[in-house]
């Protein structure tokens, strides 16, 4: 039989999954059949967020949000560090991997149609891969300064041919990041 416990008896679970450690909220901790504990939070926002723990130890965290959205937390994934899984209501989804104190260093979106979108992080900058089922590949950079955002596309086509978008020294930027995709890539005149 599930118990309710003393909230003032119990550690929180929720502090240890670091990327949603700013949510605000109230927490009821019950424990299992089992014997597990199961923290309980209700945000501000209305969102209930269920924290337990795995079978190695680790955090888990599934938060189910107002809009119908499920995010399902680890503390910390196969590489050691903190991570989210969102499942929207059109069924697509987006992975965030997050660095060591829960800042987002970068997300993949897998789209329903089977499209991927990997955006990465990076100070002053965003840059983005976008793999097509039908289309080839778009590689994107915004670059952002203190006046003003520069923005760059280069597209390689599933023929080989390329098209280039965007401001020229961010257009060279990708070419360098993505070399391993585009080295050997040229726009045909």
């Amino acid at each position: 039989m599930t118990q309710l416990t003393n909230i003032l008896e119990n550690k929180s679970i929720s502090n240890e999954i670091i990327q949603i450690s700013h949510i605000k909220g109230e927490s009821v901790f019950m424990t299992d059949p089992e014997g597990k504990r199961i923290e309980v939070k209700y945000t501000e926002q209305g969102s209930k967020i269920v924290f337990t723990r795995d079978s190695e130890g680790r955090a888990i965290a599934i938060e189910e949000r107002v809009n119908g959205t499920k995010l399902y937390h680890i503390s910390s994934d196969s590489s050691g560090l903190p991570s989210s899984h969102e499942i929207k209501d059109d069924q697509n989804e987006i992975v965030y991997f997050y660095d060591v104190v829960g800042k987002l260093q970068h997300f993949v979106e897998l789209k329903n149609n089977g499209d991927r979108i990997s955006t990465i992080l990076d100070t002053g900058c965003m840059y983005s891969i976008e793999q097509k089922q039908l289309g080839g590949i778009v590689f994107k950079a915004w670059k952002v300064t203190a006046e003003e955002t520069f923005e760059a596309m280069v597209w390689l086509h599933q023929d080989g041919e390329i098209t280039e978008y965007g401001t020229e020294d961010v257009i060279a930027d990708i070419y360098a990041k993505f070399s391993r995709f585009l080295d050997g890539a040229r726009v045909k005149s």
